[in-house]
């Protein structure tokens, strides 16, 4: 459980919702299960689909007050108070522990690769396509590129900020390398510029018309919040789809042995489970199998599809 005044760790959660609703779609659900953390996906889940009823758990008290303030700032139309078209380290989707870690990102960049008036061009497309993907090339081709990276993912940082779960399953000294991969695959997608995950780290905050989807399309939130963990939930049966972020990639082993056990005994036939998987060499699907089918097809374009790029694995499972 959460400690008493902790820092939020995350004041976003870089996670494509379209995934979760695509799963919405395909099984008719009606009803959501998904990891508070900054409270982006099951925000905008409910704004976007008003009729499914969204469960949002997090061990840490913080969050959940987190993600409530900012439902409450959406309801008002405060775009400033959630970073659209405002950079204020102040704001809430500015306000977390790795946000520190973007923001240093992103002055290094200014620094050494970019200055701030070209990232504005690109992201507003102030160029021609050609100059655009000339800028990209002498961004990820520059010899800093890789060294700013370095300099703000280092092991020691990381572990400073977030704590050395993270990064249990994940070899010492390659988060650098990851991210700079990570970063330089969604800056030559075809969409970049409009991709509200880079937006957020190289300008800061949104433009408005690529700000998520509950900031956009505010409505009387229908999110039931839980303090605890996925076995605190009430009622797993009632779920069509549990979308568990990365947390397995980071829990301890009996907590992962002891999630799968319930998830494989309390879901009904045809429900969905999906797992993001960042930097992290762990084979979930034993746990899940032989209950759970996992889908490498659906798994694959959902990869694709993920706008932040920072998983390496996307795992899809249905409840046999």
């Amino acid at each position: 459980m959460s400690r008493a005044n902790e820092p939020i760790a995350y004041a976003v959660i870089r996670e494509d919702p379209r995934l979760e609703g695509d799963l919405i779609l395909r099984l008719r659900a009606e009803r959501v299960l998904c990891v508070a953390s900054g409270g982006c996906v099951a925000l905008s889940l409910s704004s976007r689909f008003p009729k499914v009823a969204v469960t949002a758990f997090d061990t840490s008290a913080a969050q959940l007050a987190h993600m409530r303030r900012k439902a409450e700032a959406a309801m008002r139309r405060d775009a400033v108070a959630l970073n659209v078209e405002d950079a204020a380290s102040t704001g809430l989707n500015q306000a977390g522990e790795l946000e520190k870690v973007f923001r240093m990102l992103r002055a290094f960049f200014e620094e050494f690769i970019a200055p701030h008036g070209e990232l504005f061009a690109f992201f507003t497309r102030q160029r021609s396509l050609p100059e655009l993907d000339g800028m990209v090339r002498t961004w990820t081709t520059s010899r800093y590129w890789r060294a700013a990276f370095h300099a703000c993912f280092s092991d020691v940082l990381l572990r400073t900020t977030l704590g050395s779960a993270p990064a249990a399953f994940a070899d010492v000294g390659v988060q650098p390398d990851y991210f700079a991969r990570a970063f330089a695959r969604a800056f030559r997608r075809d969409a970049a510029p409009e991709n509200p995950f880079l937006q957020h780290v190289f300008l800061g905050g949104y433009h408005k018309d690529c700000a998520p989807h509950y900031i956009r399309n505010p409505t009387p939130f229908r999110v039931e919040m839980v303090h605890g963990s996925i076995a605190d939930v009430p009622r797993l049966e009632r779920f069509d789809v549990v979308s568990l972020s990365n947390l397995m990639d980071i829990v301890p082993e009996a907590e992962l042995v002891a999630t799968a056990k319930l998830l494989k005994e309390r879901l009904l036939p045809g429900s969905a489970v999906l797992m993001r998987q960042l930097n992290s060499t762990r084979r979930l699907r034993p746990y899940f199998e032989p209950e759970l089918a996992f889908d490498d097809v659906l798994g694959g374009r959902y990869f694709r599809r993920e706008r932040s790029h920072f998983y390496n694995r996307i795992e899809v499972g249905f409840r046999r």
